[in-house]
């Protein structure tokens, strides 16, 4: 049976960002979202329960711009780094904490994630990660697809700039990026598949429930897939960034790949698949060094520095993310070339510091400079 994919009116944007919850003393992670969620108001739906309470999602309203998300997303972010205050909680970005254990992390009370808890065991268990994810709207299944096709070769490039999770349970990993690894023990995780249209996929869909490998697509977990119920595809691979306006840049180019697909989708632009090989290589290249390695070229038959292929990606949209009004966010992508990712900064605090504690510290309050009121400031 062929899925409906609701319309959406335009290259709308969403952003739903993953953040971690951690004690204002010992910056260990708190298990305590729920008496922060219980304690808003007037924000509805838009700061949610995750499958760990030491993790809530901030989500955005359906905004048209760049610039919406921002006002939106920052007004959110305060209200909930307001409200965590009376719990003794800081609020932080990262794709992991640097020493928090999985095992002391209390799973939230949810007949779906019990489901979950049961069907994975200990792969549930160990799902102590943090993610953004970016919804860009799309008029049809069939473009979605194509969309979908096209984005997958630059995904390692998102994962390269997003890279924000060196530490793993006290231990440097020697990765830029721990998190994908830990997601993609998941099963119906990681980088997906070409699909022919979108019938195909729908079929796929229906094999997947038939089979019982899936109960809802909810429970598809790839990089990048489509949500048929939000009209969207929802880009899924990226780490949480360590900023906010490194959460927008990011998000900024998302769109704009997107607008860029999508208008070639409408003028019948053909074009060829890159081997599903390169595209795996690439971001394990990413993973591992973020924006100090070499990505395999197109063809595969040779390779370029990451920063390079980047910076052409980043060229390549310039006159969406003009009729988009957001070139002036992809400008934070060119800082994030020159100074490094949120792994780099991790990494670097603690070559200074030899403290991971300093490394959270050093987080929470480049957040805090973020979400701060300006009367509150220093």
């Amino acid at each position: 049976m062929t899925i409906e994919f609701k319309k959406s009116e335009g290259v709308t944007l969403g952003i739903e960002a993953e953040i971690q919850l951690v004690h204002r003393d010992t910056l260990a992670l708190m298990n305590n979202s729920t008496d922060i969620i219980d304690s808003l108001s007037g924000l509805d739906s838009s700061v949610k329960h995750e499958l760990l309470m030491s993790n809530l999602e901030i989500n955005t309203c359906i905004c048209s711009s760049v610039a919406e998300a921002e006002r939106d997303l920052r007004e959110k972010f305060a209200v909930v780094s307001k409200a965590a205050e009376a719990y003794d909680t800081l609020l932080c970005c990262a794709g992991t904490h640097p020493f928090s254990r999985w095992r002391d992390q209390v799973v939230t009370e949810d007949e779906r994630y019990m489901r979950l808890m049961e069907r994975l065991k200990i792969i549930t268990r160990r799902f102590n990660i943090f993610g953004l994810h970016v919804h860009v709207g799309l008029e049809g299944g069939e473009k979605c697809i194509y969309v979908m096709n096209r984005m997958l070769f630059y995904l390692p490039h998102l994962l390269a700039l997003s890279a924000n999770s060196p530490f793993w349970q006290g231990d440097d990993t020697g990765l830029k990026s721990y998190r994908v690894k830990v997601f993609e023990n998941l099963p119906v995780a990681g980088l997906p598949f070409y699909f022919d249209d979108w019938a195909d996929f729908s079929r796929l869909i229906d094999n997947y429930k038939a089979t019982g490998t899936i109960e809802t697509i909810r429970e598809i977990w790839w990089d990048i897939r489509p949500h048929p119920d939000f009209g969207t595809v929802e880009i899924r691979v990226c780490d949480m960034p360590g900023t906010i306006k490194e959460t927008l840049a990011i998000a900024a180019l998302i769109q704009a790949l997107v607008k860029k697909f999508g208008d070639e989708y409408e003028r019948g632009v053909p074009f060829e698949r890159p081997h599903s090989a390169i595209t795996r290589e690439n971001k394990w290249r990413a993973a591992r060094y973020g924006l100090d390695g070499e990505f395999l070229t197109e063809d595969g038959g040779s390779t370029v520095p990451v920063r390079e292929a980047i910076g052409a990606l980043l060229g390549s949209v310039e006159e969406e993310a003009a009729t988009l009004g957001s070139a002036g966010y992809l400008s934070a992508l060119g800082e994030i070339l020159a100074g490094g990712t949120g792994a780099d900064r991790q990494l670097r605090v603690f070559k200074e510091g030899g403290d991971l504690k300093g490394v959270v510290r050093d987080m929470t309050d480049g957040l805090l400079a973020e979400t701060r009121p300006a009367d509150e400031g220093e």
